[in-house]
């Protein structure tokens, strides 16, 4: 929780002085998750640096790794002021930050994730529906979105025809079930800080994961085969900061926050793009199998999905929240030059 001294002696109520103690975390761990690392050494560090370049100076207390706040935790853990600062990763909060969820609901997106991370940052600016329900419902107000890598698919045993993945158990967040569902795959909910373990004990075979998270948590040692399926990139980094911890920071600090949160849309896609052409060197030097799916299989497979960005437009709607987001995504990625491998349009 913030707090501000004055001589080295703590002061309740809106803060009076220069020295600020922030606790910042997420659920992932940071070395091992790039859109982690970028927050550690990226987003905060640069706040408090030019906090200090204001007179200020900020202390962050590091809470990765769900120290604090694990996997679907992090929105509480932000309302409630546990953290001041976190990812609130909005995969694990498919109820309460249904809309949030939008990048998910455009299946074979783009799969760049500085394409992905701008143009979810104009559906915050274009919809300010969802910084309300952060605000309003959550107590926190919105930072920046980011973005996690491609989607692929990492699995025990080779293939290369959608038809046999049939039957096959395959894990992944709860948003992009669906997309195994489709194929005649058996979905396993899981989450990456219990991946290694289970793909070690025959839970599942397969994980729809990207580049990056694949050799951060080292699942390439027990699954050889990574397939890059072009699922797509997708905006489920989101930094949040407890309402009450905002307002306590001087208007100039506030600003800082949000101008390098703004900032983060930018440079956190960049560091995944990085680690994630080094994560493909990393697995072809280790023996593993990586090889691109056809582009046939790949509209094969997005035209065996159902209608999800209608449905889900419906459901996000149904649940009062603003499901126009799905299609101001879309809207997004077609102005960026984006080609569907399936022209979603909403109804």
């Amino acid at each position: 929780m913030i707090t501000a001294a004055v001589m080295g002696m703590a002061v309740a109520g809106p803060a009076l002085a220069d020295n600020f103690r922030l606790t910042i975390g997420s659920g992932h761990p940071a070395d091992a998750a790039v859109w982690i690392t970028a927050i550690r050494d990226y987003f905060a560090p640069e706040v408090a640096k030019r906090a200090a370049a204001k007179g200020h100076k900020i202390e962050w207390v590091n809470a990765y790794g769900g120290s604090v706040c694990k996997l679907g935790e992090c929105l509480e853990a932000v309302e409630t002021g546990l953290l001041d600062i976190a990812d609130l990763h909005v995969a694990f909060e498919p109820a309460k930050l249904m809309g949030h969820n939008f990048a998910y609901f455009v299946p074979f997106g783009s799969g760049d994730p500085a394409v992905v991370a701008k143009a979810a940052r104009q559906v915050y600016d274009r919809v300010p529906e969802l910084k309300q329900i952060l605000e309003n419902k959550y107590n926190q107000v919105f930072v920046g979105v980011g973005s996690v890598g491609n989607y692929g698919l990492v699995t025990t045993f080779a293939w290369d025809k959608v038809e046999q993945l049939k039957g096959k158990k395959i894990a992944a967040a709860g948003p992009n079930i669906p997309w195994l569902k489709a194929v005649g795959a058996v979905p396993v909910q899981s989450n990456l800080n219990e991946a290694y373990t289970s793909f070690q004990t025959g839970v599942y075979e397969g994980w729809v994961m990207f580049p990056d998270a694949t050799v951060g948590f080292k699942l390439h040692e027990v699954a050889r085969n990574f397939t890059v399926t072009d699922f797509g990139a997708v905006s489920t980094v989101v930094l949040a900061m407890n309402k009450d911890s905002f307002r306590k920071l001087p208007k100039e600090l506030q600003e800082i926050v949000l101008d390098v949160g703004k900032e983060f849309t930018t440079v956190q896609p960049r560091m995944s793009n990085e680690k994630a052409a080094a994560s493909v060197a990393t697995m072809k030097a280790s023996g593993a199998n990586v090889r691109s799916l056809s582009d046939e299989e790949k509209v094969k497979w997005a035209n065996a999905l159902p209608d999800i960005p209608n449905e889900r437009t419906a459901e996000i709607n149904k649940a009062g929240h603003p499901g126009k987001t799905v299609a101001e995504y879309i809207k997004a990625l077609k102005e960026a030059g984006v080609k569907l491998p399936r022209d979603w349009q909403i109804k």
